[in-house]
């Protein structure tokens, strides 16, 4: 910290205006500083953003979680195997451990789900990233996502989920 540090408090005992506690050599796990361009610089040590909104005033709010460590980590249930798994180079596709065959627009539409996981794509998006030069209407993924989970079969066809309104998704693990 430089002269101009204003540390700040985060203690669940502390009040607005109270001073940091700790003892000599302990920093803060927040602090502001003032840089020499007029600029304010946050710091934080231990700590992570939990949201941060920006405020019509040019204000902006930011709620603080202290960081996670391994030990307070809950216990973790052992790891699912992914219901999809996809070799790109191989071009090919397991849903529970066995191997499918798909076709060429159908495997990509599937890989390119697969390697974005969890991430939302409307159809225009799934049309430019598989087939960008097709001019057909937007139904052609309806219909090649309904040809992938008829293929996938039960299990794993629920993971890939759709989105009402906007489009697609692979979910892995329900």
């Amino acid at each position: 910290m430089n002269s101009s540090t204003t540390p700040l408090a985060l203690r669940q005992d502390a009040g607005p205006g109270q001073p940091p506690a700790g003892g000599p050599g302990d920093e803060p796990p927040l602090a502001v500083d003032r840089l020499p361009d007029g600029t304010w610089q946050l710091t934080l040590r231990a700590l992570e953003p939990v949201s941060v909104h920006r405020m019509p005033s040019d204000e902006v709010h930011i709620i603080l979680a202290p960081a996670r460590e391994e030990h307070e980590a809950e216990p973790a249930d052992p790891p699912r195997p992914e219901p999809i798994r996809i070799d790109t180079a191989a071009r090919t596709v397991y849903a529970r451990d066995r191997q499918l065959e798909l076709p060429r627009l159908e495997f990509d539409l599937l890989a390119h789900l697969v390697r974005h996981p969890r991430r939302t794509f409307t159809r225009e998006q799934l049309m430019a990233a598989v087939w960008p030069s097709c001019q057909s209407s937007n139904r052609t993924v309806d219909v090649h996502i309904a040809r992938v989970r008829r293929r996938l079969g039960p299990g794993p066809r629920d993971a890939i989920t759709t989105v009402f309104g906007i489009g697609y998704k692979y979910q892995p693990t329900p």
